[in-house]
């Protein structure tokens, strides 16, 4: 058997780990607030206008990302900034890197780059 399909191997414990990830971003709402964060930090206002949502289901879709790590907050006053976590996403990234394509990439450095560039140029959500 496989070392990736073992109980207790590392592999294993990845797989479950992306499998979680994988569930988090199959919600295109999720999706949609991640690209609206890629261009830089935002509160919930900021966030829930565009995308043409109820305050309180960005709220809870982005209580869904802090969770999973995805994104991280900073306060001010009464506000709450959202950002992306490029660490954690460029995590996800390597780990899908070995597991699917079986390989290994600098994906911190090539994640964090993307996500520069794409910020520079104001990338537009689809």
């Amino acid at each position: 058997m496989e070392e990736c399909c073992r109980d207790g191997s590392l592999k294993l414990k990845q797989l479950k780990e992306f499998s979680e990830y994988l569930k988090i971003i199959s919600d295109v709402n999720r999706l949609q607030i991640l690209c609206l964060l890629k261009k830089g930090e935002r509160c919930v206002c900021n966030i829930h206008e565009p995308l043409d949502l109820p305050q309180n289901l960005v709220s809870h879709h982005l209580k869904a990302l802090r969770g999973a790590g995805l994104v991280t907050t900073r306060r001010e006053g009464k506000w709450i900034h959202y950002q992306i976590n490029t660490e954690k996403i460029a995590y996800f990234t390597n780990l899908y890197n070995q597991i699917i394509l079986g390989g290994e990439c600098d994906a911190d450095q090539n994640t964090r780059a993307g996500l520069r560039q794409l910020q520079e140029a104001g990338g537009k959500c689809i």
